[in-house]
């Protein structure tokens, strides 16, 4: 049995607030502001390791000027999520190999450098795809070339992990067999990145919230591309808005962001404009200066201020410009979309309010389409409406029992509201939805994940969240 079944949450003590308060405003998870339990069992496993059973000298060691730097970085490491795998979001990965990145090896032909910093990196999956990409562009050029991959995160045990570059088979499911052989050597029934992949990634702990203090400790501001996907939803989105135009401050004259999709409306209320590459959006600094602002000059963070509202129906909405990043192969035109195309572009270019109204005018017709009730929850999760989104969901099932993608999102959102019994019963739904299809059959509204796919999602999911005893 382990410690946290021995220790209680903390929620109930009376020093669970200024805890709360105090880890909220470190790290920038809001997500934790109605998820109590959550962190309140994240709290139990820091407290059990330490032996200590009272929240008020839990509190007293993270303030403690010796002894708080260490638990800190421990607890850190235990509220962070650590999911992740190389070419993760194959699309935007198919656009930085055709597109982005062969344009930026164009720009820097005469100094050969360039520096690339990917924000959140977990393990490490994300920089080191980057770099085999860059690898394979340049070929037996790339020893000329000075690349330079930063990857940073709170976790310092999850960036001791991607600087031992050694992964279990789930990191590399998006890696084909023959791949592996090829970027990989086998130890232990685990893979380890070879060198030649290795060398162009350095990491480094840092906290993106830094980025807002007054004289900010990350300092360069000359990178040719950031990636920052699927960190900032877990940020409020003032926060969230304030750190996307302070990353944007980070870039050089040319250089681009990228957010994950379900980011793309903090990336509205900042001060960067869109860009369209081959249907993926990417960020790039709003080329008009504003007055008192140098270009280029990274922004001062925002005051707290109400979260900007949708565009309004009549007013326009900031275009987004198409660049050819590098000269595109033919392309044959594109069919009329459908209806429901039409939604699921709008949810990809995080045009949420859009693709809001346009299911409001499908919806006399597709009542009992759970498709139609599906996306509007993605759209709803997006937005951090929690309420809709599983509201949407339960409708999608009620509709289609047999909707594995409903069953999986619900899970994760039962978990990560703190509800591990019905969570664990929505996943294990989620797997027998799909137990007699083949392996290789792709799952409805997956956006191309495999069946294979979704049980070690599933398996994964559950490993990570296994629920306590109550």
């Amino acid at each position: 049995m382990s410690a946290i079944h021995r220790i209680p949450t903390p929620t109930g003590d009376p020093a669970f607030p200024d805890l709360k308060a105090l880890i909220v405003a470190r790290t920038g998870h809001h997500y934790y502001d109605d998820k109590e339990e959550q962190l309140g069992e994240r709290l139990a496993k820091r407290m059990a390791a330490l032996g200590i059973s009272d929240p008020a000298l839990y509190l007293e060691r993270l303030r403690d000027a010796a002894a708080g730097p260490r638990e800190w970085r421990l607890l850190e490491s235990e509220l962070t999520i650590k999911e992740t795998f190389f070419f993760r979001f194959a699309e935007q990965f198919a656009v930085l190999k055709s597109q982005i990145l062969p344009a930026i090896l164009a720009r820097h032909t005469e100094d050969r450098h360039v520096r690339i910093w990917s924000a959140g990196c977990s393990t490490g999956a994300e920089p080191y795809s980057l770099a085999v990409l860059i690898h394979d562009l340049l070929g037996d050029a790339a020893a000329d070339w000075s690349i330079s991959i930063l990857g940073t995160d709170l976790d310092e045990r999850a960036l001791g992990d991607a600087r031992a570059a050694l992964y279990g088979g789930w990191a590399l499911r998006a890696v084909p067999a023959e791949e592996r052989a090829r970027l990989f050597t086998v130890e232990d029934g685990r893979w380890r990145l070879k060198p030649a992949f290795r060398g162009m990634v350095r990491f480094e702990r840092q906290n993106l919230l830094d980025l807002l203090d007054p004289v900010p400790v990350i300092g360069r501001n000359d990178y040719d591309l950031i990636l920052c996907r699927n960190l900032l939803i877990y940020f409020h989105p003032d926060v969230a808005a304030a750190v996307v135009t302070a990353l944007g401050g980070r870039l050089a004259a040319h250089g681009k962001l990228m957010l994950g999709h379900a980011e793309a409306g903090i990336a509205a209320a900042s001060r960067l404009a869109p860009i369209d590459v081959h249907g993926i959006v990417v960020y790039v600094r709003d080329e008009a200066p504003r007055s008192g602002e140098p270009p280029g000059e990274a922004p001062a963070p925002p005051a707290p201020r109400p979260r900007p509202p949708l565009p309004p129906r009549r007013g326009p909405r900031r275009p987004v410009r198409r660049e050819p990043a590098a000269p595109p192969p033919p392309r044959p035109a594109d069919p009329a979309p459908s209806s429901l195309d039409e939604v699921r572009g709008l949810l990809a270019r995080g045009a949420t309010g859009e693709a809001r109204r346009a299911i409001e005018q499908l919806r006399p017709a597709r009542r009992s389409d759970p498709v139609l009730l599906y996306l509007e929850a993605l759209g709803a999760l997006a937005e951090r409406d929690m309420a809709v989104a599983e509201k949407a969901l339960r409708g999608v099932l009620y509709l289609d029992r047999g909707f594995a993608m409903a069953h999986y999102l619900l899970g994760e959102h039962l978990l990560r509201e703190g509800k591990p019994r019905e969570g664990r019963r929505a996943l294990a739904n989620a797997a027998e939805a799909v137990a007699d299809a083949d392996p290789e059959t792709l799952v409805q509204e997956g956006e191309g994940l495999t069946v294979a796919d979704l049980h070690e999602a599933i398996r994964h999911r559950l490993a990570q969240d296994p629920g306590v005893s109550r």
